[in-house]
């Protein structure tokens, strides 16, 4: 794969790196790594932090025997502590046709994948920056293209380059691909999924449940244009589904106050299922300058 540096550049601007320097970004849970580093790992071993006793077996360490225990209950116990380990994140994008909404941008702003893929370097940037491998997976109505985790310089410009190089097309099917995902990651780690999630709510919650019950953590950041968040027609208007290309004609005015009432539903949806699994949740309109979105997730997520 040809590595252009126009690209990089364009992806990682100044602005954004002075936004993101110093700013690290932590999982909640246990993570699973092969490096020594940051983050809390389910393997127990000696480090600093105390986890609890196992039964003295002969060849062990006396500097780790527990000698108040063995004055209290004259039994020999080694104190175990939790090592820490590496943490390893995975960005899950959206590439459907949906997100390359707007079809014509205003100056100055962005389609929703082209904002999401800036958020998605940023995210990438700070895993890599911190010695945390990050892989990727592209996805539509399936996987359409994947990256291995991991913490190079040169790795991060291979995946920001697959970014580039992939165009938004096909249906939405993201509890089909995101189900996929589940089942290829054998390790606990960080998933940053980033989508307009404009799919059935309901398979895409159950996706949700299936990696919470693989131990992940996560953060959904629902990526949307302003004028879908505020519905800006008053007056009849065609309105074309990107993805099927079938047309629809409203009267804005009659319309808004109802379109209004299903996007709250709609977006309570996956609040609540974050909410219930402990997952972050982030809406994102395309409005917000994307460095000042992701440095308070990072903030927040520190916090």
């Amino acid at each position: 794969m040809k590595i252009d540096r126009s690209t990089i550049d364009r992806f990682l601007e100044p602005r954004l790196l002075r936004a993101l320097a110093r700013m690290p970004l932590m999982s909640r849970r246990v993570v699973e790594g092969a490096m020594v580093g940051s983050h809390r790992s389910p393997f127990k071993g000696f480090s600093t932090e105390f986890a609890d006793h196992r039964t003295y077996v002969r060849g062990d360490d006396l500097r780790h025997l527990d000698w108040k225990v063995l004055a209290r209950t004259e039994r020999y116990y080694i104190k175990r502590y939790e090592e820490n380990t590496n943490l390893r994140g995975y960005i899950l994008l959206d590439c459907s046709a949906s997100m390359r909404f707007p079809a014509k941008p205003a100056p100055g702003r962005m389609t929703k994948y082209e904002y999401a893929s800036r958020l998605a370097a940023g995210l990438a940037y700070v895993l890599v920056r911190q010695q945390d491998p990050v892989g990727l997976f592209l996805f539509n109505d399936d996987i359409v293209a994947e990256a291995p985790a991991m913490r190079s310089l040169s790795h991060l410009r291979k995946m920001l380059t697959l970014i580039d190089q992939t165009h938004p097309s096909s249906r939405t099917d993201s509890g089909k691909a995101l189900n996929t995902v589940a089942r290829r990651l054998k390790r606990r780690g960080l998933l940053l999924i980033i989508s307009d999630l404009m799919d059935d709510p309901e398979r895409i919650v159950q996706s949700l449940a299936h990696f919470r019950q693989r131990g992940h953590d996560a953060i959904v950041i629902q990526v949307l244009d302003e004028s879908e968040l505020h519905f800006p027609h008053t007056d009849t208007v065609t309105l074309r589904d990107m993805e099927s290309g079938s047309l629809v004609t409203v009267d804005g005015a009659e319309i808004a106050a109802d379109y209004t009432a299903k996007l709250n539903e709609f977006l309570e949806r996956y609040k609540k299922s974050c909410f219930e699994h402990n997952f972050d949740y982030v809406l994102a309109s395309t409005a917000t300058p994307y460095d000042a979105l992701l440095t308070a997730l990072l903030s927040r997520r520190k916090r």
